[in-house]
């Protein structure tokens, strides 16, 4: 019995060794990942200051309580920030936009063209049962199937395939169009039936790295019986720029406290995650990280958001608020 009793706690010993162990690698790795790219991009300098990325974000909540019992995760104390490269906008002639709306969707080269006009200056292409639209100055593009030309309309869940058969739909779909990316995560799914769709995304990856917010991602929306409603790609070329030192997960749980974060549904309650993601698609070009809060309440699942790189880097709200509004009444 007392051999027994051994084993026992030299295998916990040994389980608790691997983990700490993993724990200490996993740590290393991510340090010396940024050393290797301290060789070729520099730190920021104490006087560069990024731009304020909550200038887009509501009000803060201040007011709003949340609890967390740790332990803190280890995070590394510098990350890169990443510049947007965003596509010629000279590139998206009208036959440009036509090849690609033929080759991605099958839309007839003979469709109706015009554009939106405005800053946005949206290509539009029309056919009897499709939308297509893209947007010159990201790249953007979608298309949706008119609600008339739809073979079915249901909210019930049963017309509608299982939610693995949904993602599997989407994902051959966007293989079979070259529209897939290596470099995402997901799929995720959402009941949309509300709508009359189920909605299946996939989230861009940065590095290693979660993309946070509205860019990055692909997603197609779902009918009854499997038919595809609609199509969205928002991806983004990224290039590595500086390196920027960035908050422990303490010092964001504290800011979040204390209403500085982006807090989704206005609510608050019980942290079950903290992890670093690349904010997309940033401001002013930039791309940086991000603390990202997962957490839970009684009526829900939410999440909140927390800058990552140290306050000393970063400009002003009011002074980078400021300065794009200068820009867009001069243009």
């Amino acid at each position: 019995m007392q051999n027994n009793w051994i084993i026992k706690w030299i295998l916990i010993a040994v389980l608790v060794s691997m983990l700490i162990l993993l724990v200490v690698v996993s740590f290393y790795k991510s340090v010396s990942e940024i050393s290797q790219y301290e060789k070729d991009y520099p730190v920021l300098e104490p006087n560069e200051k990024l731009p304020n990325i909550t200038i887009g974000w509501p009000g803060f909540w201040p007011l709003l309580v949340f609890e967390f019992e740790g332990p803190f995760p280890e995070m590394p104390d510098k990350m890169m920030v990443y510049k947007i490269v965003y596509p010629d906008p000279n590139q998206f002639t009208e036959d440009y936009v036509r090849e690609l709306a033929e080759k991605y969707f099958d839309m007839p080269k003979d469709a109706k063209m015009s554009r939106s006009g405005g800053s946005l200056n949206l290509y539009w292409l029309k056919t009897d049962t499709h939308l297509f639209e893209l947007a010159p100055r990201t790249g953007f593009f979608n298309i949706q199937k008119y609600e008339k030309a739809r073979k079915k309309r249901s909210e019930d869940r049963k017309d509608f395939p299982s939610d693995e058969e949904c993602k599997k739909i989407a994902t051959d779909y966007l293989k079979s169009r070259g529209l897939f990316e290596d470099n995402s995560y997901g799929p995720s799914i959402v009941d949309n039936t509300s709508a009359g769709v189920m909605s299946v995304g996939f989230g861009q990856m940065v590095g290693k790295y979660k993309r946070s917010g509205s860019a990055g991602s692909l997603g197609i929306d779902i009918g009854p019986g499997g038919e595809i409603v609609s199509v969205g790609k928002q991806w983004l070329e990224l290039a590595p720029w500086k390196i920027a030192p960035i908050k422990t997960a303490r010092e964001a749980f504290e800011q979040l406290k204390e209403g500085k974060a982006y807090v989704l549904n206005r609510i608050g309650g019980k942290i079950t995650k903290i992890e670093l993601r690349y904010q997309l698609p940033g401001v002013e070009g930039y791309s940086v990280p991000v603390y990202w809060f997962d957490y839970s309440t009684p009526e829900r699942f939410s999440y909140a958001v927390v800058p990552a790189v140290k306050d000393e880097y970063v400009e002003p709200r009011e002074e980078t608020f400021r300065r794009i509004d200068k820009r867009r009444t001069s243009q």
